[in-house]
């Protein structure tokens, strides 16, 4: 009692050599999705936490650049300035500083004055 005839046992060996070929192929690609996913997730942690990192120094530059502009630090640091001068210039360099914003030109409105000037 066969239940295979010798020419379907020459079919089914190329056939199971396919299979096997495509489930070896099926599983190597998933195990590559796997590690694929991990590391693309460990990626967005990285960056995530750049992205913080670089707005918290932002943040603080932006923050050095106010005092190292400011006429308020000047005046408090000035080493020849009696305390009585040294209160005066800081009251005045305050009032300047803190003024109203409207009467100061914005960056763009500079940026346009300083371009006719370089074109005219």
């Amino acid at each position: 009692m066969y239940f295979f005839s010798s020419q379907a046992v020459w079919v089914l060996i190329p056939l199971a050599a396919i299979l096997a070929k495509t489930v070896k192929s099926w599983i190597h690609m998933k195990t590559q999705q796997r590690v694929l996913g991990a590391s693309n997730h460990e990626l967005e942690r990285d960056v995530a936490t750049l992205r913080k990192d670089r707005d918290a120094l932002l943040e603080r530059l932006e923050n050095l650049e106010a005092i190292v502009v400011s006429q308020t630090w000047n005046a408090l640091h000035d080493p020849s300035l009696s305390p009585a001068e040294r209160e005066h210039r800081v009251a005045s360099a305050v009032r300047r500083e803190l003024g109203p914003a409207a009467s100061a030109p914005s960056n763009q409105q500079r940026a346009e004055q300083i371009a006719r000037q370089l074109q005219g």
